[in-house]
């Protein structure tokens, strides 16, 4: 006989699915061989027209742990998971009776396993917590982390289409900011947006062993953005010598890669072009 646990289980997934189908289109596991720690994966989608037809168009995917409270969750055993997930994460805490599904965001869990990584949790507790806290992972390696996961949107059974758009643009919204910060750890680039304008920067080992790599990068993309603005809207000739003596002085330091050394070659030519321009009439 079916556990009665089990059967209220069904019934919350396929609530929390029913209302998610009105921001997404909705997959899950079918069998107990294809539970991966995730309940419902999701493509948001919005509504758009082409050629005087309305049609859905796919947006950004993320993934929903459905449950029946909001208590805290420990994941400390699904870490290996969690931490190769390349979408974001979310608790979905349902209420039948309401007929209501709240998400919570984890998009912060890319910035706590760069700060600590996975094998260094003895616990991490998910926590759902009502607005977002700037200090989102409060605990210590001692008696283990948090992390405060904010509610980004409610979705209601009885929502109008004006309603759910707003609730599907604020999911879009968080779920494309989640996805920057697992590009930015896929990247190997310790750098992560906290909202309100603030970055957090993580050093240690990690870092250490990439941040030389992902400068020369950026340094090659300014070089190069430099060139092409002197044919559009020219730059100072101060800031375009400053970074070309930065250029100079690391290359006096250690060996400067490939693109770097074309990307300089480019801003060079395009310097020399400032120097041969008329100078305005007066």
């Amino acid at each position: 006989m079916p556990l009665a646990v089990t059967h209220r289980g069904w019934e919350n997934e396929h609530l929390a699915t029913f209302l998610l189908s009105r921001v997404a289109f909705v997959a899950s596991p079918k069998t107990v061989a294809d539970d991966v720690g995730t309940d419902l994966f999701c493509t948001l989608y919005e509504h758009t027209t082409r050629n005087d037809v309305e049609v859905i168009v796919p947006r950004s995917s993320l993934a929903v742990q459905v449950k029946s409270s909001a208590e805290s969750v420990n994941v400390a055993g699904r870490l290996d998971y969690l931490a190769r997930l390349e979408i974001p994460y979310y608790l979905g805490i349902i209420d039948q009776q309401a007929l209501t599904l709240d998400l919570f965001s984890a998009r912060f869990l890319p910035a706590l396993l760069s700060y600590r990584g996975r094998d260094r949790h003895r616990t991490l507790h998910l926590v759902p917590v009502d607005t977002f806290d700037r200090h989102y992972r409060p605990g210590n390696d001692q008696d283990g982390y948090k992390l405060l996961c904010h509610r980004v949107v409610t979705l209601r059974a009885g929502d109008d289409r004006e309603a759910t758009a707003r609730a599907s643009t604020s999911l879009q919204e968080d779920a494309a900011a989640g996805l920057k910060a697992i590009a930015s750890r896929l990247n190997k680039e310790y750098v992560f947006d906290i909202p309100d304008g603030d970055v957090e920067i993580f050093m240690g080992p990690d870092s250490a062993r990439t941040f030389r790599d992902s400068f020369f990068k950026r340094l090659a993309e300014a070089l190069l953005n430099l060139a092409w603005l002197i044919d559009s809207a020219p730059p100072p000739v101060a800031e375009i010598d400053t970074y070309l003596a930065i250029t100079d002085s690391i290359a006096s330091v250690s060996p400067l890669p490939g693109y770097v050394q074309m990307a300089k070659a480019t801003l060079l030519r395009q310097r020399a072009k400032m120097d041969q321009s008329p100078a305005p009439a007066t």
